[in-house]
């Protein structure tokens, strides 16, 4: 497979691990028809898919995918399997600032049954209650309910989390998000409680990276482009955009009723 992974766009953290080691290598995770997930050598993913928006953190877009049935899992794959040469190289990190929409207009979804069951609605409702208050602890006992929550390579409750984290980074003051005690708290529950893909997707949101279609949403710089966002936002997996989205909608909600308290 010598340098037959063309990289047409990756984050500029994904650009860094794949450079660390001159002979990095790691294994194929899991193939599906639309992505392949690569366990690299620091124990943390790689999603390669095609050409479009980055659909994580962690993902690597390709210029085009490998045939069907040439990848496979157990495979092993090197750094020097890629071409990196001419790749655009993005930030997925979260800037802090106000939105430029109102969180009223974001749409409520319809999230995955997990969500709507009752443990869900109850930890839903502890989440939006912390974030209001600026409660960092109860917020963090409401996270530690949500992680692992349903099924899938992602769960809801895990999905749901990313979207309120994203809403924490992008409005949040510094002080509510500097916690480390906390902080490392919900890194154990998303290393031991949740599925590796949303293990990492939990661990670069606490750290304030996302995929491309949560950043496009919570910067849009107007409410037409918000809408736009939604729309890229919701076509991601099955039920995976939409459980985003629901924790956004919830974190923006939340904290800009806070901060209308606090003026």
């Amino acid at each position: 497979m010598s340098r037959s992974l063309r990289i047409a766009r990756l984050g500029s953290v994904s650009l860094e691990r794949l450079a660390a080691k001159a002979d990095g290598q790691g294994r194929v995770h899991s193939v599906f028809d639309r992505a392949i997930n690569v366990l690299w050598h620091d124990g943390r993913l790689l999603t390669l898919h095609g050409r479009t928006s980055l659909a994580a953190p962690f993902a690597v877009a390709l210029s085009a995918l490998p045939p069907r049935g040439a990848v496979t899992p157990g495979m092993r794959i090197r750094s020097s399997d890629f071409d990196w040469e001419r790749a655009e190289t993005v930030a997925l990190e979260m800037p802090r600032g106000p939105l430029a929409f109102s969180a009223d207009t974001l749409p409520e979804p319809s999230c995955a049954r997990a969500l709507a069951s009752e443990a869900g609605l109850h930890a839903r409702h502890a989440l939006g209650k912390s974030l209001k208050g600026r409660d960092l602890s109860a917020f963090v006992d409401a996270v530690e309910r949500l992680i692992g929550l349903g099924e899938g390579l992602t769960p809801a409750g895990d999905d749901c989390v990313v979207g309120a984290l994203a809403a924490m980074h992008r409005l949040a003051p510094e002080s509510f998000m500097k916690d480390r005690v906390r902080r490392d708290r919900l890194a154990e529950a998303a290393r031991k409680r949740t599925t590796d893909v949303a293990r990492d997707f939990l661990l670069d949101a606490l750290d304030g990276r996302f995929a491309e279609p949560v950043l496009a949403l919570l910067t849009a710089r107007a409410g037409r482009l918000a809408d736009l966002a939604v729309r890229d936002l919701l076509a991601m997996g099955a039920t995976s955009g939409a459980d985003t989205l629901t924790g956004i909608r919830l974190g923006c909600r939340a904290l800009s009723a806070s901060s209308a308290a606090l003026a």
